[in-house]
């Protein structure tokens, strides 16, 4: 046990040097802030991305976040994008959750509507619901399946979600982004830097269950370690030539054969064994 004992301790302290040793990249308070709730519908390794349609900053955005999602961003880990949802901004992701109903090509049709409403001026699109399904049966869907789709429940249980998510982020403007459910971001227009946080503070789920799986093999083999002393114990056990002394059991015969004198060539034949 002492043993054990002294390997623990000695790699909780070797842990401790190696935390000291790499830098702090980025600073709770500073760059990035814990919700004092975390959202449990955002899972360890997972990033969320909360938008809306008509924020420039958002549209500026794209670009750069597309290329990361295709080539920056760690494999392990999951990003979602939730349109926010306010009362002002309702009609934008319902347009979102709308095509993703009808099936239609998502990031082709997430760039035409931010192109609509930050270059072509339709702006109407993602507040009036007549000039949203024109829209997207221009864009190939059809008139009745998209009315059927705009009013479904589906979309509805959707948005519903997305705004309990928005709330629970605290986020007061988009785009903004939280990390495990509980890591928020400052906001930044450094991108590059931007997408490394989000890299950095995500948890791996995949690597870290190799590790632990990893890890496992050596804390088996520590009761193989312990149980050395048990090997080591055996010589107690081999004291056990009590048992080897049954020969003074085998003088009961004596006993039986009651002449006093009989004893004694039981003793006389100890030699000979």
């Amino acid at each position: 046990m002492l043993k054990k004992s002294l390997t623990v301790l000695a790699l909780a302290a070797a842990l401790a040097t190696a935390a000291q040793a790499q830098p702090v990249k980025y600073r709770e308070g500073v760059d990035y802030s814990v919700l004092p709730v975390s959202i449990e519908d955002i899972k360890a390794g997972e990033i969320v991305e909360f938008f809306w349609y008509g924020c420039p900053h958002c549209y500026h955005m794209e670009p750069e976040l597309q290329k990361w999602l295709a080539n920056g961003i760690d494999p392990a880990l999951k990003f979602t994008r939730v349109p926010a949802v306010t009362p002002n901004w309702a009609g934008g992701a319902q347009l979102y959750y709308t095509l993703r109903e009808l099936g239609m090509d998502e990031k082709a049709m997430d760039e035409k509507i931010f192109d609509a409403f930050h270059k072509d001026n339709k702006r109407g699109i993602i507040f009036n619901r007549n000039l949203a399904i024109t829209f997207l049966v221009e864009n190939g869907a059809k008139q009745e399946d998209a009315e059927k789709a705009w009013d479904s429940l589906a979309v509805k249980e959707k948005m519903n979600r997305a705004k309990n998510l928005f709330e629970a982020s605290r986020l007061s403007g988009v785009p903004g982004f939280v990390v495990d459910g509980k890591y928020v971001p400052h906001s930044s227009e450094d991108y590059a830097r931007l997408f490394d946080e989000l890299n950095t503070l995500a948890s791996k789920p995949a690597a870290d269950s190799k590790a632990a799986e990893a890890e496992k093999p050596a804390e088996a083999a520590k009761p193989a370690e312990d149980a050395k002393p048990a090997e080591d114990a055996k010589p107690t056990e081999a004291a056990k030539p009590a048992e080897a002394a049954k020969p003074a059991e085998a003088a009961k015969p004596a006993e039986d054969a009651k002449p006093a004198e009989a004893v004694k060539p039981a003793e006389e034949t100890k030699p000979a064994s």
